[in-house]
């Protein structure tokens, strides 16, 4: 009964099981800490810029549209659809910029920003405003009375 207690000839199995173990565990967590940001956030971002872009152009040709067929003395409002989310964020597009600037600014909630030119409209009708994605109806009006 002695000997049994006393062969150790197994342990350094276990120990070398146990080391190695240790080390891919140890690997694997650095590489997904290491590169996670960049397989996850880095497309992410990408994304949302991309989209930004796409939905500004879109507002600038909505402007640019509304301009070309303005009435003279009469009020044009304009009914667009934008995506509630991009990148599975909320996001608001300000306009407010626009007279000095004239630019739309897309700001997204985790604070990525992307700004589109508007064609020099901005200097002969005034364009301000803000809309969150998250709003139902989205319009454009504009009174050339006033």
């Amino acid at each position: 009964m002695r000997n049994l207690f006393r062969d150790d000839a197994a342990v350094s199995v276990t120990m070398e099981y146990i080391i190695f173990s240790m080390l891919f565990i140890s690997l694997f967590a650095l590489l997904y800490v290491s590169f996670g940001d960049m397989m996850v956030n880095g497309p992410k971002e990408t994304v949302i810029q991309n989209k930004f872009s796409d939905i500004g152009n879109m507002m600038t040709s909505l402007v640019t549209d509304m301009y070309l067929i303005l009435p003279e003395n009469g009020v044009i409002e304009s009914d667009y659809m934008i995506p509630a989310k991009v990148g599975g964020e909320s996001y608001t597009i300000n306009a407010n910029l626009a007279m000095t600037d004239q630019i739309f600014e897309l700001v997204s909630s985790s604070g990525e920003e992307t700004s589109v030119t508007i064609s020099g409209i901005a200097i002969t009708i005034p364009i301000n405003g803000t809309v969150s994605s998250s709003d139902i109806n989205h319009r454009i009006s504009y009174d050339s009375r006033k």
